[in-house]
């Protein structure tokens, strides 16, 4: 008798704590190329991170680059010329990787505490989004084979 062995899939864990656009763009990176070799990759979004998984945040997401003059123009002016060079190389926005990376099977979860602080239910989220306690994400993601915090 052959024994079969059972090898479950190898897992990501992600948290996303900010809402900027190198944080956005850094954590879909991950959580796309996670997923295409074959990760279970779970995404859990806390804070600020909510922003990014509610409909009609995302057109606020700007690009906070470090050392420069924190004004709302300045930030502005950055943002576009960043998406400009971004179209320029055929990169895809962050709008575009966050439905590929839900397309591709990444799971989205929120953070039921934040959610709760700003008076938020899974109807204020993109569809398929399932509000998790932390400590219910902690369980899930424990024994996953990378963990970051972006």
């Amino acid at each position: 008798m052959v024994e079969q062995i059972h090898k479950t899939r190898p897992r990501v864990a992600l948290v996303c704590t900010n809402f900027t656009m190198q944080s956005a763009f850094g954590l879909l990176i991950v959580a796309l190329n996670s997923a295409r070799l074959g990760y279970e990759t779970l995404i859990y979004f806390t804070f600020e991170g909510l922003h990014m998984i509610r409909p009609g945040h995302l057109q606020q997401l700007r690009y906070y680059p470090t050392g420069v003059d924190p004004s709302e123009a300045r930030i502005d002016e950055l943002t576009e010329k960043l998406r400009a060079e971004m179209y320029r190389k055929d990169i895809p926005y962050v709008e575009d990787m966050l439905e590929m990376a839900q397309l591709e099977g990444v799971k989205f979860l929120a953070c039921k505490t934040s959610a709760d602080l700003f008076d938020l239910t899974e109807e204020d989220f993109m569809e398929g989004v399932k509000i998790m306690l932390a400590a219910d994400f902690v369980k899930r993601a424990a024994g996953s084979d990378l963990h970051l915090v972006l």
